[in-house]
């Protein structure tokens, strides 16, 4: 399968959603492949319509873990939120009390401030995950990019996906978000300049590759991240059962 086609069954194509994407069909360093159709990863589902929400159930999504913060719930409230289908949680991923923003000159440094100062979170995000491994599930943010692409390096990664894979699958979005980027653009803090502010909506590969070099200089792989925050052994290999296939 080209890489064309790889993107065209990677991305779906739902009413509300424009960066939802399927996981799976990516080469692992050993040969084997991650598996379509149980993990996904998505920008806002406030606008989600019926019939695609169905679409999500039928597709086995059995979890749904929401990365924004209150006040993104407050005024986007996710479809999904009271589902009986579904079950339903809020880990907010990036929390101001702890993010040193004087620190952070790019989005690199912010992917590199959220994998030290939210480790609880992230410990609840792959909790979950792990919870949820006999089924499908599905993790989001505002416009899946940020919060939601360092979980999605930390599963690849856990899935030994090259790191070359991982940021052809970060840049993805760019092309994924143009629809909404007028919406994203009504999200800049009236203190942040706006060239800045753009600098910040964009996904450069550098910005991943310097979250992956942290990552390996200080902890090895996300394997040894995620056992230093507090995942068991026994949620590491249920992560990699869904999410690797030969």
């Amino acid at each position: 399968m080209t890489t064309h086609m790889a993107n065209e069954q990677r991305v779906l194509q739902v009413e509300g959603a424009y960066n939802l994407r399927d996981l799976g069909g990516y080469k692992t360093k050993d040969g084997r492949m991650t598996r379509w159709g149980v993990l996904f990863r998505a920008d806002g589902l406030h606008m989600l319509s019926t019939d695609s929400q169905q679409d999500l159930v039928n597709r086995g999504v059995r979890t749904i873990i929401d990365l924004r913060n209150v006040h993104e719930l407050e005024e986007k409230k996710n479809v999904f939120a009271d589902s009986e289908q579904v079950s339903y949680h809020n880990v907010s991923l990036i929390n101001p009390a702890t993010s040193s923003l004087t620190q952070i000159r790019n989005l690199g440094d912010l992917y590199i401030n959220l994998l030290e100062t939210s480790q609880a979170e992230l410990l609840r995000v792959f909790s979950l995950l792990a919870e949820g491994a006999i089924h499908g599930s599905l993790f989001h943010c505002a416009a899946g990019k940020d919060r939601t692409g360092v979980v999605s390096a930390l599963l690849l990664d856990l899935a030994n996906v090259p790191h070359g894979t991982i940021m052809e699958d970060y840049v993805l979005t760019n092309a994924c978000i143009t629809p909404i980027m007028d919406e994203l653009r009504k999200g800049k803090p009236a203190s942040v300049p706006d060239e800045v502010y753009e600098s910040f909506l964009g996904c450069d590969p550098a910005y991943m590759a310097a979250l992956l070099s942290h990552l390996e200089l200080r902890y090895e792989n996300a394997e040894r991240y995620l056992l230093t925050i507090g995942i068991t052994e026994g949620q590491i290999l249920a992560l990699k059962e869904q999410l690797i296939t030969n």
